[in-house]
This record gives C-alpha cells, structure tokens and sequence, in this order.
C-alpha cells in the first residue's frame, strides 16, 4: 500500500493508494464505533463503489446515512449543501461523527465543504473515485461550491482525515472523464516536475493501459501536488501555481454555466495551452514548449482549444468579465500562472488584458 504523508501542523493526514476495504480497515474501532456515518456520492460512483463501501464499514458498529446526487457539476451549489446538511440535522447528525464523501470531484468538493460547516466542523474522509479527484482536488483541504457569478467562490478550507484512492475505481470510468483528470495529473509536472513530463511522453500510449503505470504517475503528481500544500497549505503564495490554465479555465466553465458540454479538466486543459501562449505573447517562454506540450495534448486526446465545442458562441469580452470575477483577482487585477518552462511556473498580476484578449481570440479561431 504506498502512501503519501500529508504533514500539515494542525491536521496532517495519509492519502493511501488502496483497495477501499483495505484504506477502511486502517480506521480505530474507537474513533467511529456508536457514531454516525454520512456517505455523500452520486449514482455513478455509489453504482460501482457504494457496496465495498458499505462492506468494508460492516465490522463498525455505525448507523450509515445515504445521501446519494445525480452526477455532474450542476449540484455543486450552496441550495444542494444547505439539503444535505438539513437531511443530517433531521437525523441528529453530531459534532462526533464522520462524513465521507465518495466520488469525483463535485462530490469531494461539496462533501468536505459540508462537513467543513456543519456543527462547525466534523470528520471528514474522501474517497476520490475519479483520476481528476485522485491526483488533485481530494488533496489540500479546499472546499466549496459555485456562484452565479463564478466557479468555487464560496467555500472553506476543511483538510481530510483520510483520503483512499482505489484505482479500480478507475475502471468505470468513461474515456473522456479519464482524459479530463489527466490534465490536472499532467498540470503537476508542467508545474513542478519535468522529470514526469517526461515519464509521461515516453509512455504515452500505455499511460489508460497498463495500471502500472497509471498507478506510478498518480502517485507522483500527487506528490508534487502535496508537497505544494505542506508548504503553503491556505495559498498564501506558492500554492496558487496550482491554478496553472485555472483562471482561463473557470471562466470558460463559468461562461457555458456547468451544463455539461465542458468537463472541468477539459477546460483546465485548454487552459494550460492558453497560458502557454500567454507567456510566449510576454517573452517568457520558448515556443519549443507550447508546442511540445500542445502535441502532447493533441497525441493523447486533450482539448487545446474551443473550435470542438459548437453551440453557444464564446466572446472574449465575457470570458474576460468572468476572469475579473474568479477568486484570485488580487486588486482588481486578473492573476496569471504562466510557465517560465516544463516543469517551473511564476504567478502574474500585471499582464495586459490586451494580451489576454488576442490569446483568447487564437484560441477561439477568431
């Protein structure tokens, strides 16, 4: 079982590389036995996972309460939080006992926030059943839930008891959903890990085929990722380099209002590239890299820009409205994390809206 110590002063952690009944059984009888137990999932992952689950908290003594979502970025919304909390109340849901979130993103997101609120705060444990919650958003402790008037804007830190990635979890998993974690895993070593760039390019048609190998990657981005929140676990500074292509990204979910026709690694990916050509715009990176990344990208199946997506037309302006509105704006100002190189980033308050809109017009195909 490898593990990755999250040693955080107030609230240090383990993510366990796992089987579900295996990262369960590590719980003290003690630390749960006469509680109760909220299971958070959604009909995909409690389809596929819910009876482990289920089968592995058996030897507790626990009454569980099933609160299961229909699937997608829809329910994370402070109306869907305050009826999961107005379910636990009525079930006199106390101070000492557990939440668990099992699920993707959405669901750890909006389970840890939760449980972040609730009594003021409870146990918590995620278990990420998608490749973009195992590598990112189950680590680090963010919460929340999206705003009208953006992504994610209303939210808390609230860090894990536990966190168990079960790669055959994995298995259920659609093409597209595994592509759109793969481009938070790949984000990491863009970020801090060149080496990973790498290992990545190097195994690029074996990465979905041979567990392996996404065993070994999923690992190392989370590394890369943790390590990031032991140092700057509330983003004071270091830690915002994890928004690479998030500020372009939010925008671009925000603007098509979560309805399904954008995944958020999906955005994040076209994201990435629009950072790229940000920086190349500024003189701050070479083309070698854009271009090595974005062949990357198009060999493995990522999107690198909108000219996929039909419907509703996108325009500039807006998404540059929606980018003024994302949680980073520091002064009025709309921050950047662009790549110096593979493997090193650098946060920018000062780049030019005129540069953002000719990126944003390249990348639309105007």
């Amino acid at each position: 079982m490898r593990t990755i110590e999250v040693n955080l002063d107030k609230d240090p952690y383990k993510v366990l590389y796992s089987d579900i009944q295996q990262g369960i059984q590590t719980i003290q009888p003690e630390s749960i036995d006469g509680r109760k137990v909220a299971i958070i999932s959604d009909d995909h992952a409690a389809n596929n996972n819910l009876d482990g689950l289920r089968k592995a908290l058996s030897s507790y003594d626990i009454k569980i309460i099933e609160i299961i979502l229909s699937p997608g970025e829809k329910n994370k919304e402070l109306m869907v939080a305050e009826n999961i909390i107005d379910k636990l109340l009525s079930n006199k849901f106390e101070r000492g006992d557990l939440i668990i979130g099992l699920g993707g993103g959405v669901i750890g997101d909006l389970s840890g926030f939760v449980a972040g609120i609730i009594h003021r705060g409870v146990k918590f444990i995620n278990i990420p059943t998608t490749l973009l919650a195992q590598v990112d958003s189950s680590i680090g402790g963010k919460t929340g839930v999206n705003s009208q008037y953006g992504k994610n804007l209303i939210g808390c830190f609230k860090q894990p008891e536990l966190v168990i990635c079960d790669i055959n979890s994995l298995s259920t998993l659609p093409k597209r959903d595994l592509l759109a974690g793969y481009a938070e895993l790949i984000k990491h070593a863009l970020i801090g890990d060149a080496e990973l760039f790498s290992y990545l390019q190097n195994n690029i048609k074996n990465i979905f085929n041979d567990y392996t190998i996404l065993q070994e990657v999923i690992h190392r981005s989370a590394l890369v990722k943790a390590d990031i929140v032991m140092e700057d676990t509330h983003e004071k500074n270091i830690r915002a380099q994890l928004n690479l292509g998030h500020t372009y990204g939010h925008a671009i979910e925000s603007f098509y209002k979560y309805d399904g026709r954008i995944l958020h690694g999906e955005a994040i990916s076209i994201g990435i590239i629009m950072a790229f050509k940000t920086s190349l715009r500024l003189g701050l990176c070479k083309a070698d890299h854009l271009h090595l990344v974005e062949d990357h990208f198009n060999n493995i199946g990522l999107l690198t820009d909108l000219k996929s997506l039909n419907g509703k037309k996108i325009l500039p302006e807006k998404i540059i409205d929606l980018m003024r509105s994302d949680k980073k704006v520091t002064n009025g100002s709309i921050n950047l994390v662009l790549p110096r190189e593979i493997g090193r980033v650098e946060i920018r308050n000062d780049v030019n809206e005129n540069v953002i809109q000719d990126v944003l017009h390249e990348t639309l195909h105007l």
